[in-house]
């Protein structure tokens, strides 16, 4: 059609270009459907009338529901003022041959070939917008889910330049969009100005890369308020249709308070491994202990036993009084039966202590003392050795912190040791000392024995290990002097020289420590 000049020519461009259709099918109501002006602005125009024989045709209801003329002659369309465009559909060619005959010359008609290439480009173009819509509907939705994980997530290319990070990452760093693309990774995770792999730590991307699959990583990262974290990383590799991997997914997942737990967790499973192996070395301590004592209380046993077999013989036989010479000698006999039993007491009574399980309580108590009752405890085991006992202890040291039962306990097992490592007899010295500097008190057990090989003095702390023999214990002893010494925040190290002895020196707080 063409557009003349002047006012009506300018109206006529301004019109929509008026259509009707000849055939009330199913192209006709996909016309009907597609030629809307919301959906295709750029086409200025509408269907005026339909003509179709079949009031049926599911063309022809829609048409009727929007209002549009309907037909079933198509002589009618003569009477449509300003017609621009007949559309066939049928494939009835004689019918556009009939009307084009008695028709204005102004009105362009679209063969059936012609219309449906028509309709298909505009089915064409709304799948296009369909397509469209849907793809900016799905951006939409992977946007609103990448922001809303609370994982920490950027997505990089394969040379680490960073293509997006969500809000949980940015908000962590303290750091706008814009502030992170196009940035490498390890500038904004680590503030390195090279690869992290350059400074040691093991990189997931670089892994991802190599291995074809997800790569996997435990980092130190700091937050925006420069504290360290503990991070863990996890990278997946997004190929493209030929394999290649074109970008990579970042998952940094913050595990700091996750290892904390767990740390307190382990730390309350070894406070009570630990709690329980002092028992069982306390009670292999004990039997050493009870060994020894058996010997050592019997001596004295049997000696009240026979002063007092005398004293009774001598009433029995001789009813007379006792002469001041006899008094005098029962007198004697009764302050000995008096000392040996009183010695026969406190060493069952120290057994009976050392044998009770208690719970740990710290406070302030004098070494010397406990020193002096672990050596009334063991002297008869040293006598018998033939070990000689030489005690130079400080009597103005100050008193020292922490649990005097697990104390006693650690002073026994190094002096086991000692007297172990003395097969053929030696000297046994304990000594102590207070060190300002340190406000410690300084414990040392030297023995004169064997000495400790200078490859396993590293490992003689360690649980179950031992240099002896399987009838001399199960290597627990010098573990748990270990964990009691620690426990107590003291310390405990040794000096040794084979074949001439060993020095074990502990220090003990002399003040209360936090826990």
């Amino acid at each position: 059609m063409d557009v003349k000049n002047g006012a009506n020519g300018q109206n006529n461009f301004k019109r929509p270009l008026r259509i009707a259709i000849i055939g009330g099918g199913r192209r006709c109501r996909s016309l009907l459907e597609m030629i809307d002006s919301e959906k295709f602005p750029w086409l200025n125009a509408e269907i005026v009338a339909v003509v179709e024989p079949n009031d049926e045709a599911v063309g022809v209801k829609l048409a009727k529901e929007k209002g549009i003329f309907t037909t079933k002659d198509i002589k009618d369309l003569y009477s449509l003022d300003n017609l621009d465009l007949v559309i066939e559909l049928t494939g009835r060619e004689e019918l556009l041959k009939g009307f084009l005959k008695r028709g204005s010359s102004e009105i362009q008609v679209l063969g059936t070939t012609i219309s449906r290439l028509f309709s298909d480009l505009i089915r064409f173009q709304e799948e296009r917008l369909f397509r469209e819509r849907q793809l900016a509907l799905i951006e939409n939705i992977a946007e609103t889910i990448f922001s809303s994980i609370r994982d920490r997530v950027m997505i990089m290319q394969p040379d680490m330049k960073i293509l997006d990070a969500n809000r949980a990452l940015l908000e962590w760093l303290g750091l706008k969009k814009e502030d992170v693309i196009g940035k490498h990774c390890y500038q904004i995770t680590h503030r390195f100005t090279e690869p992290c792999y350059n400074h040691g730590i093991h990189c997931p991307l670089k892994e991802c890369l190599q291995t074809g699959g997800t790569g996997h990583s435990i980092h130190e990262h700091q937050d925006k308020d420069g504290s360290t974290r503990y991070c863990e990383i996890n990278t997946v590799p997004l190929r493209n249709s030929r394999g290649k991997v074109e970008i990579v997914l970042e998952i940094v997942r913050d595990i700091t308070d996750e290892l904390e737990r767990r740390v307190e967790q382990k730390t309350r499973a070894l406070k009570k491994d630990l709690a329980r192996l002092i028992h069982e070395d306390k009670m292999i301590a004990l039997g050493k202990l009870v060994a020894s004592a058996v010997h050592e209380i019997n001596n004295p046993l049997s000696g009240i036993h026979a002063l007092a077999r005398l004293m009774r013989e001598r009433l029995e036989k001789d009813a007379r009084p006792l002469s001041s010479d006899e008094k005098e000698q029962f007198c004697y006999y009764l302050q000995l039966i008096d000392q040996e039993s009183a010695r026969c007491s406190n060493i069952v009574g120290n057994l009976l202590s050392f044998s009770r399980q208690q719970k740990m309580e710290k406070n302030f108590f004098n070494i010397n003392e406990l020193i002096r009752r672990v050596v009334l405890l063991s002297k008869h085991k040293m006598e018998l050795q033939e070990i000689e006992l030489c005690l130079e202890l400080d009597d103005s040291i100050p008193n020292v912190y922490g649990d005097p039962g697990q104390i006693q306990q650690c002073l026994m097992n190094l002096v086991f040791n000692a007297v172990e490592a003395m097969p053929q007899g030696g000297t046994l010295t304990i000594k102590t000392a207070y060190e300002s500097h340190r406000d410690q008190v300084r414990i040392d057990v030297i023995d004169t024995g064997v000495g400790i090989p200078r490859e396993i003095i590293s490992q003689i702390f360690e649980p179950f290990y031992s240099t002896k023999g399987k009838d001399k214990g199960v290597g627990l002893g010098l573990s748990v002097v270990y964990g009691i010494i620690k426990e107590h925040r003291g310390s405990i190290y040794v000096v040794s020289q084979v074949g001439k002895g060993s020095d074990f020196i502990v220090r003990l707080p002399c003040k209360e420590q936090n826990d």
